[in-house]
């Protein structure tokens, strides 16, 4: 996998077309054909040594993109067959390139899958818009069970363009060879997987990079602390800890308050019921322990301006719900997180309503079962986001190995390069930790968890191996000073 692409602009099925009809404007889409297909043509001779190799046209541009590289690959030397599933070429682009191809080369079934090394899927591209038949359905699964290296040009076979969905299959490249831009299906969910590594080639068609606001979420340059600052001036941050769920209580709210420390905030205090207090005093050291009794006790340790982390840990009671309720009349900055989508689940509309005229940033970072239960659901997670961030004036941080971040006015990041190894106790709090940690030391909603964001995934791909929650914690110091000036 590739540490960075060169552009992290992401395109629609839609903006990816005008980008192509604007160039065509200037030069043949025939010559833009061309060049696409010398671009694939380089990577795969320069990557794949010679060998038998299958080429699985469709009757449209993409085919005609596969045309052209098999062309190319027999001349080279390579042994080329070119299969058409759905008959021959019938854009005029593609018929050109069929008019010019050794017809020697095409064959009418296939015998024998295992004698290729290399099949390359130029079926369908971006513009794949129904349900497979059942003929390219059966081939396409018996494609993805040999073993041969499987390319996709541009966007795998039976994977829509703008969500990554699928219906019941789609070609499984070991390699997407994508076109000009990344489009949704390369980063999201399942068409990510389907895509396997991603080479992005530059094929020099129009740049509408600002006509999108969809991207990859970047590497940050972070602030380094000045020799003027203290430990308030440097982000104090609150936590409210959890009462029950006493072991995992103790992991939740020391993860996020260790990561919030480690990642440059200068103060963290927890704020614990007196009950409670011995659940924690044995396992703090840096963190300050304010105890309360009552919910107006509470409310007095939760000033205007405070950055707060709430819901980690924590269930849904009538207690917490009364916490969250007073919070969301104060102007502090806050993070929500965990059981803080439960309490919200039985109220929604009231809760948006609150959320939307809150003063203070918010950053909601859900995990889909916890989205599911306040938000609406559709097959398109970006626009899922979106929706959510407008109607609740939030930045929403939508988790899982394809990473969604919204805010209001439409502006969304996704998390690419990330690891498996996540998925373990813990991380989410270190996330909630981190963004928390970069709300109370200055950084916007969006930054904050954008950044957040991306130093969880950087860190946890250094260590690159099963870790326990605290390891990754000692990681991210390092991780931030290399992203620091």
């Amino acid at each position: 996998m590739p540490k960075e692409f060169f552009n992290n602009s992401i395109y629609t099925k839609e903006l990816i077309t005008r980008s192509e009809n604007i160039t065509f404007t200037k030069e043949s889409s025939l010559n833009v054909m061309k060049r696409a297909a010398k671009a694939c043509y380089n990577f795969i001779s320069k990557n794949y040594s010679v060998c038998k190799v299958l080429v699985i046209c469709g009757p449209g541009n993409n085919g005609g993109d596969g045309l052209l590289i098999a062309q190319m690959l027999s001349k080279e030397g390579y042994s080329v067959n070119v299969y058409f599933p759905l008959g021959v070429s019938k854009t005029k682009d593609a018929s050109i390139a069929y008019g010019s191809l050794n017809k020697s080369l095409v064959i009418k079934t296939i015998d024998n899958l295992s004698e290729y090394k290399l099949i390359i899927d130029a079926l369908f591209g971006f513009n794949y818009n129904k349900p497979l038949t059942e003929k390219t359905y059966f081939l396409i699964n018996s494609l993805n069970k040999t073993s041969a290296v499987k390319i996709a040009i541009d966007v795998p076979s039976g994977v829509y363009c703008n969500n990554g969905k699928i219906d019941k299959i789609a070609f499984k490249a070991d390699r997407t060879l994508a076109l000009h831009r990344l489009k949704p299906c390369h980063v999201l969910l399942p068409g990510k997987e389907h895509s396997g590594q991603i080479t992005l080639l530059d094929i020099k068609v129009a740049n509408l990079d600002k006509d999108t606001s969809v991207e990859l979420i970047e590497r940050p340059t972070l602030k380094l602390p000045n020799h003027q600052m203290h430990k308030y001036s440097r982000g104090e941050l609150l936590i409210i800890a959890s009462r029950e769920m006493f072991g995992a209580s103790k992991l939740t709210t020391l993860a996020a308050s260790q990561t919030a420390f480690k990642s440059g905030a200068g103060i963290v205090k927890l704020l614990v019921h007196e009950n409670d207090i011995d659940i924690y005093k044995h396992h703090v050291l840096e963190e300050i322990l304010l105890t309360y009794k009552t919910l107006s006790e509470l409310k007095l340790l939760i000033k205007d301006s405070s950055t707060l982390i709430f819901g980690c840990g924590l269930n849904n009671t009538k207690f917490y719900k009364d916490i969250l309720n007073y919070i969301l009349t104060k102007k502090v900055n806050m993070v929500f997180d965990a059981g803080a989508f439960s309490m919200m689940s039985n109220d929604k509309e009231n809760f948006k309503k609150l959320f939307r005229n809150h003063k203070g940033q918010k950053v909601l970072t859900p995990h889909f079962g916890e989205f599911a239960k306040v938000f609406q659901v559709s097959d398109n997670k970006i626009d899922d986001c979106l929706k959510a961030a407008k109607e609740t004036d939030s930045v929403i941080l939508l988790k899982g190995n394809d990473t969604v971040i919204a805010n209001k006015v439409g502006n969304i990041k996704i998390n690419y390069f990330t690891s498996p190894f996540l998925a373990t106790a813990g991380t989410g709090d270190i996330l909630a930790g981190l963004i928390g940690s970069l709300l109370a030391q200055g950084y916007s909603a969006l930054q904050a968890a954008s950044y957040g964001c991306y130093i969880h995934s950087q860190s946890a791909l250094k260590l690159d191996r099963n870790f326990v929650a605290s390891e990754l914690i000692d990681e991210i110091p390092f991780f931030v000073k290399n992203i620091s000036k």
